[in-house]
């Protein structure tokens, strides 16, 4: 069976997703569902899957400048979910996608591949957001910055109350 576009993205995605997750909060959960995943109920393939995971995580971990390490490591993992992802049934398949998108989430909320964080009832936002106040209300908000910020006139182009 020939991989849908969107699986071979989705595998692409999880390469990305468990590289990115080495070193971080995020790894160890990232790990044990990446290897229960390629397990499929196995305990032999478990073993298999969390010691390549292992060696994953040690040479990155090794790393000083490990730039060409990770493009190497999020390709063999692409691989390795585009495999994974190809052998599956049809009834297997949509499950298997469901819990590589828990993966790549789990990865992103609690490894940080973007640097973004906000705290509990935070919002972090990595490109532009727009906070309105309309008919004479407040709305604000704390903002941390890295970079610069520009703040437009809220009257611009209405006359101002008195």
């Amino acid at each position: 069976m020939m991989l849908s576009e969107s699986l071979v993205a989705l595998a692409a995605a999880g390469g990305t997703a468990v590289v990115q997750a080495v070193g971080t909060d995020a790894w160890a959960a990232v790990r044990d569902r990446t290897a229960r995943l390629f397990a499929r109920g196995d305990a032999e393939r478990q073993t298999a899957a969390l010691a390549r995971l292992e060696e994953t995580a040690h040479d990155l971990s090794g790393q000083a400048d490990p730039s060409s390490a990770l493009i190497r490591w999020e390709s063999a993992w692409r691989a390795r979910w585009e495999m994974l992802l190809d052998c599956l049934s049809d009834a297997e398949l949509s499950a298997a996608a469901e819990e590589l998108t828990q993966v790549i989430d789990m990865a992103g909320r609690r490894g940080g591949g973007t640097g973004i964080s906000s705290g509990d009832h935070g919002m972090a936002v990595g490109g532009d957001v727009s906070v309105t106040a309309e008919s004479g209300s407040l709305a604000g908000g704390v903002v941390n910055v890295e970079g610069g910020i520009s703040l437009a006139d809220p009257f611009e182009g209405r006359s101002r109350p008195q």
